[in-house]
């Protein structure tokens, strides 16, 4: 049965998509066959950063034309990729029943891991989504906006299924030590309001290349091996696998 991992942040544009891809190809690399579930389901985009054109979607899945194994797509160092469908607004709006079985689909899957990329904000759906996942990740910047915006995300899943597999990650900091002091800011929110702690797996500095590779249509780790941010998001990988015994 695949682990599920949901990847949130309770604002856009703070690289969730980016870290989720590159993730994914991080733990293909070290040993842990990897899956990911554009899950932003009517706005999808993670296929832009693989550089690949679907045929299909998560929407002929979920209609029952297609299979998972159908409409995977085979992507860098050996990810697989279940699109999600652009300009669907059908798809934002789900029943439970039909979440549910699409989350026994995942956990069915040969994959070890999935990593569901969940769209930015609150809304239901996406809650729901996240809240039925093995383990998430919290990717948030050191900007108030995002920080009380990923807060507003704990709070909920706090009240659906706890935190204890939940993991932070501080993006776009300038070094290791700044990224502590980010995530012990934000754990003390969860501390002191919601009266448990979260995780930590590192974080990922700022690196001019991530937008480079992103207009190029490439992952970082494809286009810049060498880069500080694929070499910190190999490092949260390392750590991911070794915290949930994956590997």
């Amino acid at each position: 049965m695949a682990h599920l991992i949901g990847i949130a942040s309770g604002k856009g544009g703070v690289g969730k998509t980016t870290i989720t891809i590159n993730l994914a190809i991080a733990l293909q690399k070290n040993g842990l066959t990897t899956l990911v579930l554009d899950a932003d389901l009517g706005l999808a985009n993670a296929q832009l950063m693989l550089g690949v054109k679907p045929t299909y979607t998560i929407s002929d899945l979920l209609s029952g034309n297609l299979t998972l194994d159908e409409i995977e797509l085979n992507c860098y160092a050996g990810i697989g990729l279940i699109p999600g469908a652009s300009g669907k607004e059908a798809l934002t709006n789900l029943s439970t029943p039909t979440l549910l079985d699409l989350i026994n689909l995942l956990k069915a899957s040969p994959r070890q891991i999935v990593l569901l990329d969940t769209a930015a904000g609150i809304s239901g759906q996406d809650m729901q989504l996240l809240s039925t996942c093995d383990s998430k990740l919290i990717i948030f910047l050191d900007e108030p906006s995002s920080i009380a915006d990923a807060y507003g995300v704990l709070k909920i899943q706090q009240s659906k299924s706890g935190l204890e597999s939940t993991f932070l990650i501080p993006n776009k900091v300038n070094d290791e030590d700044e990224g502590k002091l980010l995530y012990k800011k934000m754990n003390g929110l969860c501390m002191s309001f919601l009266s448990e702690p979260t995780r930590y797996l590192g974080s990922i500095r700022k690196d001019h290349k991530v937008l480079t590779a992103i207009r190029s249509r490439s992952p970082l780790a494809k286009q810049y091996p060498e880069s500080l941010a694929w070499h910190d998001i190999r490092l949260i990988a390392e750590q991911l696998a070794k915290s949930l015994k994956l590997n």
